[in-house]
Formats: C-alpha cells, structure tokens, sequence
C-alpha cells in the first residue's frame, strides 16, 4: 500500500514537471507538501528552503531576508501579512511582485484542505504592457509636429522603443537600433570622435540635449542626417532609468545648406 501511494506521488510530481506554469501545495497546516520544478525555478533565491514540512509564512520570510521585496509597495512586514492573508483566504487569482518578478497566483483550498497554488511569471509581459504604455504617454507629450521618430533608451542608453510619426522620413527600420547605443548604431567611436564624446559625456551626465546633429548612412549606403532631442527619466525613487526623445531627418536642410558653397 505504501509502494503504491509512493508511486501514486512520483507519477503526479513528473506530470507537474511538465507544466509550464509553477505548481505548489501545502498541507492543512499550511507546510509545504509538493512543488513542481517550475515553481523552483521562478522561486529560485529560495531553493534552499522549498523542502517539505516548511511553513508558507517561512518561505515569504526567506525571501524578505534577502531583500527581494519591492519596498514601493510597503514595509516587508506588511507585504508578508497581506501575502499570508491571501494566501490563507483565496478570494481569487492576484498579483504578486518582487524587486525582480512579477508573478500571477491563483490558489485553491481542497474539500480535505489543502492549498493548491498556481504560479505564472508574468514579468515580460508587465514590461511589455508597461513599455507600451510608456511609449503611449511620451508620444502624447511628443506631439511635435516635424518629428520623426519618438525613441526611448534604457539606464545603460540602449534603444529598447522606437516608433514612427505617421508621416515619417526616416527610411532605416528600428531594428537597426533596438538594443544598441546611438553611436553603435551609426557605426562611430566616441573615444575618436570629439562630437560623439560630447554627446556621450552628457548622456552619462544625465543632461537633457537638443538637436545633437549627425550624420549616417542608411542600409544602401547613402548618407542621411539626424538631429535629436532627449530628456532623461527618472523612477519614483529619483533613480536614472534612461532617456526618451524625438529623431528630425534633416538631410534635405542640411543638403541646401550645402548647395551656396558648391556654387561658389
């Protein structure tokens, strides 16, 4: 009998296994039972306390102790009582978000009383939502009309956002820049570069700019001009989370610029 419900426990810890989302269940007594390795891998920092026998309270605990809560959202003590409440009390799937994660839970108490927890890392798709609403709001404040291109970069100014006006000039696709610095992408080194130092020094600076001017080629090897315009960003906390600002093509006034001296 104790073979077969051993084998009975092994069988339902492999099918967990294979579910793509965390799975955990804890006892009457609100110690921990079973948890499948999905939930160990978005638990990670607190491998080392997912044993069997361990209390829920402990495990939020844990993570407190290595300062894993988003303080944002209050003291770790409070945080911990609202987890454990909710947690005690399943009134439905909720929230959960750390320094790092953000994490979807729904639990269900069983007829014998167990809690049964299910837990789905929804970060990207926070930081997708959230970029998306970023970009909403500075395109809104960037309603200017001769603008091109409205960008924004990360603390380490890399492009992770940028989207075309409607009537946009620029012809070189976004994908040439997301991820990269602005003189990676126009192929220059700011060390020899007494301009792009400039630029560079004020960016790590953390100074707004205006119609830094430059110039490029485009994928077939013609030369284009840009002038940009950006302002840095900072979190609640007052901490520098990157730029955003707006991309003017200026080939044509930089190309009549340039016509009275061939003239000459």
């Amino acid at each position: 009998m104790k073979r077969k419900a051993a084998n009975t426990k092994a069988l339902l810890r492999d099918v967990l296994d294979v579910v793509t989302d965390g799975v955990v269940v804890f006892g009457p007594d609100d110690r921990l039972v079973m948890c499948n390795e999905r939930y160990r891998e978005i638990y990670a920092p607190i491998a080392d306390h997912l044993a069997p026998g361990t209390l829920c309270e402990d495990l939020y605990r844990a993570w407190g102790d290595l300062g894993l809560f988003d303080l944002k959202r209050g003291s770790v003590e409070a945080q911990i009582a609202e987890r454990v409440a909710r947690h005690r009390d399943p009134q439905g799937p909720f929230e959960l978000h750390t320094s790092e994660l953000s994490i979807r839970v729904e639990e269900r108490i069983t007829a014998d009383g167990f809690i049964v927890g299910v837990h789905a890392d929804i970060t990207q798709r926070k930081r997708t939502a959230d970029a998306l609403r970023l970009c909403e709001k500075r395109l809104r404040e960037f309603e200017i009309r001769n603008a091109d291109r409205f960008w924004t970069m990360d603390a380490n100014l890399r492009f992770t956002t940028l989207v075309d006006y409607p009537n946009s000039h620029i012809d070189d696709s976004p994908n040439n820049y997301i991820g990269r610095t602005r003189w990676e992408a126009a192929g220059v080194d700011p060390d020899t570069d007494e301009n792009w130092r400039r630029h560079r020094d004020d960016l790590l600076a953390r100074k707004p700019f205006s119609n830094f001017t430059y110039a490029t080629k485009d994928e077939d090897g013609r030369t284009y001009h840009m002038s940009v315009s950006g302002t840095p960003v900072f979190d609640e906390a007052g901490v520098f989370t990157g730029y955003h600002g707006t991309t003017i093509k200026i080939t044509d006034q930089m190309q009549d610029q340039e016509k009275p001296r061939n003239n000459k």
